[in-house]
């Protein structure tokens, strides 16, 4: 098991809550939610063009390397974009736990649905019994969350 890149996912998803609540207070604070969405997602851009400036990674790509991605995978930003709007507004009526359970409930269907039939190019990992099984505990524990 490599432990490296599962130490760094869970660290990144670790900070979706805090995220969530940042984001929430920002459109409490000014109440304008497309603007605090903005906000969101221009740090989020300082944040990478930073990290591309120190670490040598921000080059120019080749305009007939841009044209070889497949045109459903431009629409990668609305995910993002969706994401951090329903922070923005929902973390206040449904608290960072509950919002989190639902977010990982909805990652694991989708993402269960895109491996079971090998969708968007990624290679196929058929939706076997205890994967489902192991969805549906994910569920149960979104439910006691939601509950309690």
């Amino acid at each position: 098991m490599q432990w490296g890149p599962i130490g760094f996912v869970l660290f990144a998803a670790a900070l979706l809550p805090a995220q969530a609540a940042c984001n929430a207070a920002i459109n409490r604070a000014i109440g304008q939610p497309v603007i605090a969405i903005m906000c969101s997602l221009l740090g989020s851009l300082a944040a990478i063009l930073l990290f591309g400036l120190f670490s040598g990674r921000l080059w120019p790509v080749p305009v007939e390397r841009l044209g070889n991605v497949p045109l459903w995978a431009w629409a990668a930003g609305l995910g993002g974009a969706f994401f951090v709007a329903a922070q923005a507004l929902m973390v206040p009526r449904l608290g960072a736990a509950l919002f989190t359970s639902l977010a990982v409930t909805g990652q694991v269907a989708m993402a269960m649905t895109l491996d079971h039939f090998g969708a968007l190019n990624l290679p196929a990992h058929p939706a076997s019994p205890l994967r489902v099984v192991g969805a549906a505990l994910i569920v149960a524990g979104m439910a006691l969350v939601a509950r309690f």
